[in-house]
């Protein structure tokens, strides 16, 4: 399959999520209700090329870099943080298949996929909730995934699952949609409501043996890495958790961006309650929230373009004989934590100071700060928690993050 637009220009696919930012506005209201975007704005996603940005160019992909994929889910994401949050985790799991996954996989994968739209989802490695045993030449499996993001409209899951028998040996498995059922089970949670993080149960389901990749396979290799040597791509050869918090920035960055416009209009359009008589924005105390809050936004978001370019180099770097290393890796995490601490304490400011009545449901302030909030207490991504494995990667001792 060649890629429908040969021609298309990283600039002119961030422009098409910028046009389409009105529409997402639009329907976020809806959205939360319903739990993910609805169909006519997924078609447009798809029309406008976002589920192929990592998707291989022989596979009708783009393989767009870094900077672009994040330009576009800000976009999205400033529009509305949940169904920029549904957009991007659906959209960047393609780099997981076509970097780490074999060739012949790839085919299988890609080749008959219009659109590879593949939620992720790693079970809490203590439940043995899904399961994978040996069944001819492939593997049998069961099991639930809980915060399946992306999952309405996927074509695929990408999940963790535990060998039989054996729960120390874990394993990362590409699901075809036609072995596995969405559960209209997402929305009783305070924020992000619109983020299609339903659950996914497989019942007795069959894959292929090369759909299914230990973990510690999820890193490079240098020139032997399956992404290079079938597609020639640095892009394809880099490590998973330089990348993995990116995505999930994208959804904080644009909710305080988010935070931030509304603020404006809320102080260009309001008077102060108390000192002179003046408007909002005229008073310096709201001056003040706003100048530390744009700050803090703009420093988050310059930092996660950042990051997106030194992936890239880092990229190039492991096929030119300087290594990917774990250590950059984890240091990548490390400022992606750090991006999202920006955005929460930004987002914080606006909405403290945009008054009470920007606090009534219905209120867009309200809807960015509750986005802001859940993922405030994700389980996987306290940067305090991550700090010692960073430390620990560092210094060269004994233990580091186990998927």
């Amino acid at each position: 399959m060649t890629a429908p637009e040969p021609d298309l220009t990283q600039e002119e696919m961030v422009a098409r999520a910028e046009a389409l930012a009105p529409s997402v506005r639009e329907e976020a209201e809806a959205a939360e209700k319903r739990g993910y975007y609805s169909q006519t704005l997924h078609e447009k996603f798809r029309d406008a090329g976002f589920y192929r940005i990592f998707v291989p160019k022989r596979f009708g992909g783009y393989a767009f870099d870094f900077p672009t994929y994040y330009r576009v889910m800000l976009a999205i994401s400033t529009a509305d943080p949940g169904i920029g949050w549904c957009l991007a985790l659906g959209a960047s799991h393609a780099l997981h298949v076509a970097s780490y996954f074999p060739a012949a996989a790839q085919e299988k994968i890609f080749g008959p996929t219009r659109d590879f739209i593949a939620p992720g989802s790693l079970p809490a490695r203590a439940k043995a909730q899904c399961i994978a045993k040996q069944d001819g030449d492939g593997w049998r499996i069961s099991g639930k995934w809980p915060y399946a993001s992306g999952s309405p409209y996927s074509s695929h899951l990408l999940g963790g699952v535990q060998i039989e028998g054996h729960p120390e040996q874990r394993m990362m498995v590409v699901i075809p949609r036609d072995q596995y059922e969405v559960l209209e089970d997402w929305g009783a949670i305070l924020g992000l409501k619109g983020s299609g993080s339903n659950s996914i149960v497989v019942k007795d389901g069959w894959v292929p043996r090369d759909f299914a990749l230990p973990m510690n396979q999820f890193g490079p290799s240098g020139t032997d890495t399956p992404g290079w040597k079938f597609h020639g791509n640095s892009l394809y050869a880099g490590q998973f958790l330089g990348y993995a918090g990116g995505s999930l920035a994208c959804s904080q960055v644009g909710a305080a961006k988010a935070a931030m416009a509304e603020y404006e209009r809320i102080v260009r359009s309001s008077r102060a309650h108390y000192g002179p008589d003046v408007m909002k924005f005229e008073h310096p105390d709201f001056q003040r929230v706003f100048g530390l809050g744009m700050s803090m936004t703009l420093s988050a978001e310059a930092l996660l373009l950042d990051t997106g370019r030194m992936y890239m180099d880092y990229s190039r770097g492991e096929v030119t004989g300087d290594p990917f290393t774990s250590l950059k890796a984890y240091q990548m995490m490390g400022i992606h934590h750090q991006i999202i601490r920006l955005a929460w304490e930004a987002g914080l400011e606006f909405f403290r100071a945009a008054s009470s009545s920007n606090a009534l449901d219905g209120q867009p302030m309200q809807r960015f700060f509750r986005d802001l909030a859940t993922f405030k207490n994700n389980a996987t991504h306290q940067a305090d928690f991550f700090a010692p494995e960073i430390a620990r990667v560092y210094f060269g001792l004994p233990g580091g993050l186990t998927l």
